[in-house]
């Protein structure tokens, strides 16, 4: 048998984030994880850089991760070139701005906190016969 590795790559926000690690990570029904491991990334323009490098250097030409640009002026417009990552389509719609970290984040509403964004990476080992 190999084992082989499903993984899933979505852009979240820090808060959606943090409720579901729980689920992902512990134990359902059968005894076993939904995931066996999680990580969050946040979104700067140095880790942009990093993982369109990777993409690069794993062959890929033309994907939205590639032709997204970092944008101080409006960083809405990275949520809109890669809005087929995104883990919930609101994010798109509401106010996109960069903390005084560099961080990119969203607010649902103005009464709300800021909330950074940024990559969850979710990986499950998975054994196989192939």
């Amino acid at each position: 048998m190999a084992l082989r590795t499903l993984k899933r790559k979505v852009i979240i926000r820090e808060y959606d984030y943090k409720k579901i690690y729980d689920q992902a990570t512990g134990l359902h029904y059968d005894g076993v994880a939904l995931y066996d491991r999680v990580k969050f990334l946040p979104i700067n323009a140095e880790t942009l850089e990093k993982l369109k490098l990777v993409e690069i250097l794993k062959g890929k030409e033309h994907t939205p991760l590639i032709a997204s640009e970092w944008n101080n002026n409006v960083p809405a417009m990275m949520l809109y070139h890669l809005r087929d990552y995104l883990y919930d389509e609101r994010y798109y719609n509401w106010e996109v701005s960069i903390d005084e970290d560099g961080y990119l984040c969203v607010q649902a509403r103005k009464n709300t906190p800021k909330t950074r964004i940024g990559w969850g990476e979710f990986e499950k080992d998975l054994e196989c016969r192939i």
